[in-house]
């Protein structure tokens, strides 16, 4: 027989767990926002508002964009983490943020305990494009050029600890090359420099020099992807001559840690659902940005093998912020 404090405390549990359920079922009951740490205009707004109105249309709640720059994304990272885990505020993010940055700079966050993951929305491909005067028309001719000139070529990248970066890095180490690295505060102007003869190259999102490369004014020589990309198939991957290389960067969607398992599952639903709407998909694919769409699952395994990847890489490279 239970004492009259057993079924009271067992009393309690049933109505907390009945209360949970009943929110779970209910969710989302207000509106969901997601919060972008980066200044208006990034590729994470683009995707943000490509999937806003299915999301609305589905969801019958208000889908609201919020971006939260500063403290190299940190502030907007952070007020994410300390939100109600609810699911009604989520955060759209890049794998800088997630998997290298932390290993270059102290952050307020950590992003396995902190997060729970939700769905890695598009890769963004990444490409090393070379001013018209290097003599090299692919990889395995711009490898051969660095060789010739240790120390003397140099690339540009969005700035110490970006995807671009350390995918810079990467090639170093796995071509035997001895590339020379100029940080910038953003990939435009790197990519202006680049066509302006000051850097013989830059590593940037295909989708930032694709435009570039079609009039001539660059030439993109590879891409970090196992394979060619089928948007561009005329540019090789650089994994033909360097086996193995792979560097790429990506968007994804976290949650609050704590975040109720049901609602984690709506959410995952309705992002994939959003992400693969035809329209949005094809305007994506378009701008180079292929949409992945996998289950939170997959984006774990995804953060925790890039963390350990780029970990390894800083710390060989002894890569730190300035």
């Amino acid at each position: 027989m239970l004492s009259a404090v057993s079924r009271a405390l067992l009393g309690a549990l049933m109505l907390s767990v009945a209360a949970v359920a009943a929110q779970a079922q209910d969710f989302p009951n207000r509106p969901i926002t997601i919060v972008l740490p980066y200044p208006p205009g990034a590729s994470t707004e683009q995707v943000a508002r490509m999937i806003q109105p299915v999301m609305q249309e589905r969801l019958k709640q208000p889908v609201v964009i919020e971006n939260k720059p500063g403290g190299n994304g940190s502030i907007g990272t952070l007020a994410v983490a300390r939100s109600a885990p609810d699911g009604h505020t989520i955060l759209l993010t890049t794998n800088a943020l997630m998997t290298i940055v932390p290993h270059v700079q102290t952050m307020p966050f950590d992003p396995l305990k902190d997060f729970v993951p939700l769905t890695t929305a598009i890769r963004g491909i990444l490409g090393i494009a070379v001013n018209p005067n290097v003599p090299a028309k692919n990889v395995a001719e711009f490898v051969a050029y660095a060789k010739a000139n240790p120390k003397k070529v140099h690339f540009g990248t969005a700035g110490i600890g970006s995807p671009q970066h350390m995918a810079g890095l990467l090639l170093n180490r796995e071509a035997g090359i001895d590339l020379v690295h100029v940080p910038y505060k953003g990939g435009g102007p790197a990519v202006n420099d680049a066509m302006g003869g000051h850097i013989q190259a830059v590593i940037a999102t295909v989708s930032s020099v694709i435009g570039q490369h079609k009039s001539g004014l660059l030439r993109i020589i590879g891409i970090g992807e196992k394979e060619r990309f089928a948007g561009q198939p005329d540019i090789q991957a650089i994994a033909e001559t360097v086996p193995g290389f792979e560097a790429t960067s990506w968007l994804a969607f976290y949650a609050p840690a704590g975040t109720p398992k049901a609602a984690v599952d709506v959410l995952n639903r309705e992002l994939v659902f959003a992400l693969n709407t035809p329209e949005v998909k094809q305007k994506l694919f378009d701008l180079g940005l292929p949409v992945v769409a996998d289950k939170p699952e997959e984006l774990d395994r995804r953060t925790r093998s890039d963390l350990k990847l780029w970990g390894d890489i800083a710390r060989e490279m002894n890569v730190r912020a300035e």
